[in-house]
């Protein structure tokens, strides 16, 4: 995730007035006749977020400020891990946070005798935590071996073979494309992931590790250096 002057301008604000009475132009005055015109005309959507849109991406945009400047709100932070997959996360978790480096996580595991499996956008996994509850994976949890990965139909690509359906969702850092394959283009320097797991190129500063694991029926992280454009 990479912030823009709008998305630091959202913290200014302590409350969501605040945020409307800031928008309120002379021009919005002498058009309306009064500054709660205006209010009121903010607060349907019109050129603002709404009230539920404001204060959940001021509480991402917080959240992520404070682990990207705070290193003891890493959900890793003091762990020592055994386990190979958790301990890779583990290792990649900070270089995600602070947006030297983005992983892919790649998963296939079996539930109830049907496939499920997905491409996850670990960073954005990462900041989901306390704003989805319901698809947001606990990675407290996770590190401590008390859950494990499963994607969802809110990251990058789900698969259920129960059902035999797959869905697509770009993230704040990847846009999906198509060539015959799944492709991933980082929104930050415009790379291309190729994770053609038959594949030997995944693409300009991206590697693919695979682990053995017996809670997964297949696990790959796909690791791509994000270089700066400036």
């Amino acid at each position: 995730m990479k912030l823009s002057q709008d998305d630091v301008y959202i913290l200014d604000f302590t409350t969501y007035e605040e945020y409307l009475k800031s928008l309120i132009s002379t021009q919005d005055i002498r058009y309306l006749g009064h500054k709660l015109n205006g209010l009121r005309l903010h607060k349907t959507g019109y050129r603002a977020l709404t009230k539920d849109a404001f204060e959940s991406k001021r509480r991402e945009i917080a959240e992520y400020v404070h682990a990207s400047q705070d290193p003891s709100s890493y959900y890793s932070r003091g762990l020592v891990l055994i386990d190979p997959i958790l301990h890779a996360l583990v290792e990649r978790e900070r270089g995600n946070r602070v947006g030297m480096i983005s992983t892919i996580i790649f998963v296939r595991y079996m539930r109830n005798n049907a496939e499920i499996s997905g491409y996850i956008d670990y960073e954005h996994a990462l900041t989901r935590v306390n704003v989805d509850k319901q698809y947001g994976l606990d990675w407290k949890a996770i590190f401590q071996g008390e859950e494990i990965i499963r994607p969802s139909k809110f990251d990058l690509s789900y698969y259920n073979a129960l059902v035999d359906k797959t869905t697509t969702r770009n993230s704040p850092n990847y846009r999906i494309l198509y060539d015959k394959e799944i492709i991933f283009q980082n929104l930050y320097d415009r790379k291309y992931i190729y994770p053609d797991p038959l594949g030997s190129y995944y693409g300009t500063n991206t590697t693919r590790t695979d682990f053995e694991s017996d809670v997964y029926e297949q696990f790959a992280l796909y690791d791509h250096v994000i270089v700066k454009n400036f």
